[in-house]
């Protein structure tokens, strides 16, 4: 019987096990009729425009352009996905790669008629939708502040800022330009799902895959899984007018959030570092972190790292 649309997973313990000899293989290609048809399953008619290619760049980039050039052609969740990215984007410029095949890499455009300065719950939103896919699958992920989402499996080594956590996605947001906003304000959420690379594929000692955590899942289904919760917290975003306090959002994100309630070390941009507790989360969705001489300090963006006590 073909694996597709199959979940295996490795319970021997929280986030699945690393077996020995393991070697990922290419997961099924993204097919535009399979793709569009799961997420008609999981979303119904409330996306806008899906379109699926076999390479790019990066989908983030190619949304943004694209939904900035002809804002019409790209309604309120729209949805790009690739086969294969070959320049993902993190943060602070960063850049990324992973073999033909191997991760999930899609970007949603969301429209919400929200004030833009509550934009900055999406990257945790988005986050949030990966770790309640994962959760389905049998994977125990948590989020890291602002946009990483990891595993820990109980056989891996202490990692210096990452302790036996490793990180399995990452989420960015980029604001459009108010040309692209089609009368108001407009994101891209982009995710990137590490989903079948073995351990010798993945860049850094940082990362992990499904595969390494025991997950064999076809990318169609995960995509659907990953939309399907962003729209659900989208949704109960919007209703609330952005305000995710209000919305139960917030609680939600900082149960899910393992940078909460410990020592940090926040390499802030431009250099500076801040040795502290992260104690929660603000309004806005800034990361407050007590320094140890009790001032409470409000992160809007910065490297964290996990440090002992």
């Amino acid at each position: 019987m073909s694996d597709r649309g199959r979940v295996r997973v490795c319970t021997s313990c929280g986030a699945g096990r690393h077996r020995p000899g393991y070697r990922g293989r290419v997961s099924s290609p993204l097919l535009p009729q399979d793709v569009r048809a799961a997420l008609g399953v999981a979303v119904g008619d409330r996306l806008g425009r899906v379109q699926v290619v076999p390479r790019t760049g990066s989908t983030s980039t190619d949304l943004v352009g694209a939904a900035t050039a002809d804002p019409q052609a790209w309604p309120d969740r729209s949805v790009l996905a690739a086969d294969h990215q070959e320049q993902g984007r993190g943060r602070f410029g960063r850049t990324w790669q992973t073999p033909p095949g191997s991760a999930l890499t899609a970007s949603v455009l969301l429209r919400p008629a929200v004030p833009v300065d509550r934009f900055g719950w999406l990257s945790l939103l988005g986050g949030l939708a990966v770790v309640r896919a994962l959760t389905t699958l049998g994977v125990r992920a948590v989020l890291k502040w602002p946009n990483d989402v990891l595993v820990a499996e109980a056989d891996t080594r202490e990692l210096l800022g990452w302790g036996r956590h490793r990180k399995v996605a990452g989420v960015l947001a980029d604001l459009l330009p108010e040309s692209a906003a089609g009368g108001g304000p407009a994101a891209v959420i982009g995710i990137g799902v590490n989903v079948s690379q073995p351990a010798e594929e993945l860049p850094v000692a940082s990362a992990t895959s499904l595969a390494v955590c025991g997950v064999v899942v076809d990318r169609t289904e995960l995509l659907a899984a990953v939309v399907a919760s962003l729209v659900e917290l989208d949704d109960r975003w919007r209703a609330a007018g952005g305000d995710a306090v209000g919305a139960g959002l917030a609680a939600e994100v900082a149960a899910a959030c393992s940078t909460l309630g410990t020592p940090v070390r926040v390499r802030r941009p431009g250099g500076a570092v801040l040795l502290g507790r992260a104690t929660g989360l603000s309004g806005d969705g800034a990361l407050r972190v007590l320094d140890a001489d009790g001032r409470e300090h409000t992160i809007l963006a910065g490297d964290v790292e996990q440090v002992r006590a």
